[in-house]
């Protein structure tokens, strides 16, 4: 039955987009858009958390992502927008249930990431179908049970982790190069020429797991970019990229202590719970 409605909503998002009658309108904002629904109740405002699916399209009509296909709905809190059509205009334009279109300026949507050429200049098409509205107050409720419930399970995590992480090495990774650090890496697909330097800026694709498989980030098929030992991230990952080359596939298996430490992250991952990333050095400048 699940499969039947994703199915179906998949379907109907498609013809949405497919329909060339769509008629947008041009909100006071900027934002331009084609409402399908226009369910009753409160409308999220700036600071609620709402959960949405999602369909992005560029002008051609290709799709670049779609949260039906990965079955992941995403949650934002919805900020003040921070330019003219901002698709957070059109979040506030909605009411759970309802579904949309919107049309977006690529460029201020990425905010200065680096972009694949054809987009650049372009507006993407988003459809957006609101699944949830949870008032501020109601989500740091939420938020605080889950940072409690977290606590408890980096409590046994404290000791539990150097028997995890060579349970994990054994079994999934025997081959795994251990730094004096303490970072375990695999090189799947060695790649070619120099080893990103200090200050130079990597362009990677990734996709981060807890040890038992349970995936928390992924950057989507859109390379996340950052500087080497500019601590704009995760030790573990500024170790990590700085052994490999353009090119370069490999697992990275970040113990705690280089990761997130005592403290966890966002709700997902658990303080003292090592990490594990499969990534690939897409580019170095």
């Amino acid at each position: 039955m699940k499969i039947k409605f994703i199915f179906i909503s998949i379907l109907v998002c498609t013809t949405f987009f497919a329909n060339a009658q769509v008629k947008y309108k041009t909100a006071p904002t900027g934002l331009k858009y084609a409402m399908f629904t226009t369910n009753k109740g409160e409308k999220p405002k700036i600071g609620d958390v709402i959960k949405f699916h999602f369909i992005l399209k560029t002008d051609k009509d290709s799709v670049i992502m779609s949260s039906y296909k990965s079955g992941n709905p995403p949650e934002t809190r919805i900020a003040k927008p921070s330019y003219s059509g901002d698709l957070m205009d059109g979040f506030m334009m909605m009411a759970k249930g309802d579904s949309a279109i919107f049309l977006v300026s690529a460029d201020s949507f990425y905010g200065g990431q680096q972009i694949a050429p054809n987009l650049k200049g372009s507006m993407l098409n988003i459809m957006i179908k609101l699944l949830e509205v949870t008032p501020s107050a109601e989500f740091e409720e939420k938020m605080k049970k889950a940072q409690d419930e977290q606590a408890k399970v980096a409590a046994a995590n404290k000791d539990k982790e150097p028997e995890l992480l060579a349970k994990y090495i054994k079994e999934k990774a025997p081959n795994a190069i251990k730094t004096s650090s303490g970072l375990y890496y695999v090189i799947e697909q060695e790649g070619t020429g120099p080893t990103p330097q200090p200050g130079q800026t990597v362009y990677a694709h990734y996709t981060g797991t807890l040890l038992n498989g349970k995936e928390f980030d992924s950057d989507h098929g859109n390379p996340f970019s950052f500087k080497i030992g500019q601590h704009q991230v995760i030790a573990g990952w500024d170790e990590g990229f700085a052994l490999f080359k353009k090119g370069t596939k490999a697992k990275l298996i970040i113990p705690s202590a280089l990761a997130y430490g005592a403290q966890g992250a966002g709700g997902v991952i658990a303080g003292y719970s090592p990490l594990v990333f499969e990534v690939e050095l897409v580019d170095i400048k």
